[in-house]
């Protein structure tokens, strides 16, 4: 555990963190040694459960984890129609007393519904002021707003429009997510109204990200302008690092899906294709995420791979020192 002084938010006081920082879920990433060593470290853990296939893998991994530690951690749902486990994910998320579910993709109203019930927080994945206004309505407890630049799903709206406009809306708990690395990004975060930060391109490079070498080394490699939006992968704009692998796939869709996409409905069941092949699947042939790497812009923030334990007290420390510097 950090010996830097805590910093109090909502989101710490809500779940007993010491510091505002989510190891952030990421698909064929997060694993349950990075949740523990996140739990150790004073931060909120999380990971998705379609990292553990099938759902018995998931229930070992949860057992695992309440195993380790007492401490408050999160298991990121997609409720999407292409998750064909998500009632028996949900089943064990709540036999297992999981503090929050994260949701991702899809209309989480009846997840929202069953989670609380079984006194289980719910914060969901925003990419705008639209989207926000919707799980708002359905009872979100919480909001990730997920801004330019994020890994993964993102959104294309700086953070500093995003995360003002989203605390304007509500006084429920807002985690900033995109282009996070240090403790420069927590003070900023922080300072636009957020209650805290979602860290996770600078998790893929800790020692305990069960990732290949190339992965970790294209992380550290890499530089903003490196990476790229595609729906290419999974069927929704997503950010990941310009490698060999994904331009020889193609970064813009072919001319035939161009032509798809500008019907509503023909772009809807296309996206849903290359989930379900994609993300519920394990990937089909032609690429998956084992395949691409994805990443954020932070990667220009990011040159080694150390512990969580140490990424996270040099972020707190910054943030401090940053902190006591500003006038």
């Amino acid at each position: 555990m950090s010996i830097n002084k805590k910093i109090s938010t909502s989101l710490t006081k809500m779940f007993g963190l010491r510091y505002p920082i989510v190891c952030a879920p990421m698909f064929l990433v997060s694993n349950t040694a990075m949740v523990i060593a996140s739990a150790a470290s004073g931060i909120l853990g999380a990971f998705p459960a379609l990292n553990y296939r099938p759902c018995s893998s998931f229930a070992n991994a949860l057992r695992e984890i309440k195993t380790a530690t007492d401490r408050p951690f999160a298991v990121n749902l997609i409720v999407q129609s292409s998750n064909r486990h998500l009632a028996e994910q949900l089943a064990m998320v709540i036999d297992h007393a999981v503090p929050l579910i994260i949701t991702s993709l899809g209309n989480p109203g009846q997840l929202i519904s069953k989670a609380q019930r079984a006194g289980i927080k719910v914060f969901c994945d925003v990419v705008s002021i639209h989207h926000a206004r919707k799980v708002l309505e359905l009872g979100a407890d919480g909001l990730i707003a997920v801004a330019s630049g994020a890994g993964g799903h993102a959104g294309n709206i700086t953070s500093f429009a995003l995360i003002p406009s989203l605390t304007s809306l509500t006084d429920r708990p807002v985690i900033a997510a995109g282009g996070i690395a240090d403790g420069r990004g927590l003070l900023a975060a922080l300072g636009l109204g957020a209650t805290g930060a979602y860290m996770g391109t600078r998790f893929i490079a800790s020692q305990e990200a069960a990732v290949s070498t190339d992965y970790q080394q294209a992380i550290i490699n890499a530089k903003a302008d490196d990476i790229v939006n595609t729906k290419r992968v999974d069927g929704y704009p997503g950010n990941f690092i310009k490698t060999t692998e994904l331009i020889r796939h193609g970064i813009d869709p072919p001319l035939i899906e161009q032509m798809l996409e500008k019907n509503k409905t023909l772009n809807r069941l296309l996206a849903l294709y290359r989930t379900r092949t994609t993300l519920t699947a394990g990937g089909d042939k032609k690429i998956s995420y084992r395949t691409v790497y994805s990443a954020g812009q932070a990667v220009s923030l990011i040159n080694n791979i150390q512990p969580i334990a140490t990424i996270v007290d040099q972020t707190v420390s910054q943030y401090h020192q940053l902190k006591k510097s500003l006038p």
